[in-house]
């Protein structure tokens, strides 16, 4: 599909309620609706969702539904997220993500590690991977990634 060439003018009208980030369930739930480019666009998601299970596991998670309606076609897309962080120490966490977009079929995955080994120093080791799952039996590996980063902060 392909949106031709020109001037556009967006305009929306959203409306949204937060539940308090001080209660165990927290998150934002939201409903929108206004014009996309040549058509119209409508939207409903449920983002930050957060469920503290103990004080060091968390849960968050994420939803977002959208329709299209262009003069050229209609679509739907979909984004679906969820995250689980384990505190180990005040200083020391490990959190997965798990993503799924509709609109290019992946499922995406993020394991991350982050350490204060010292006041405003650093290190992080990530693990990246994503998925096309369009084939019949078992997602495809379209990307992965190790990514380590140390950043040390000096005082003089």
């Amino acid at each position: 599909m392909t949106i031709p060439v020109g001037g556009y003018d967006f305009q929306k009208v959203r409306t949204q309620y937060s539940f308090g980030p001080q209660r165990r369930l927290a998150g934002t739930l939201a409903a929108q609706h206004g014009s996309f480019f040549s058509g119209k666009l409508t939207s409903i998601e449920f983002t930050g969702g957060r469920l503290e299970i103990t004080p060091k596991l968390s849960v968050e998670s994420g939803l977002s539904f959208n329709w299209i309606d262009l003069p050229e076609g209609s679509f739907g897309t979909e984004l679906v997220t969820t995250r689980t962080t384990y505190t180990v120490t005040p200083l020391m966490f490990v959190s997965v993500l798990l993503q799924y977009n509709s609109s290019n079929d992946s499922l995406g995955a993020n394991l991350r590690f982050r350490w204060e080994y010292q006041s405003g120093s650093e290190l992080f080791v990530v693990y990246n991977e994503q998925r096309d799952t369009v084939a019949r039996r078992y997602p495809t590996l379209e990307n992965r990634a190790l990514i380590v980063k140390v950043n040390r902060l000096f005082r003089f």
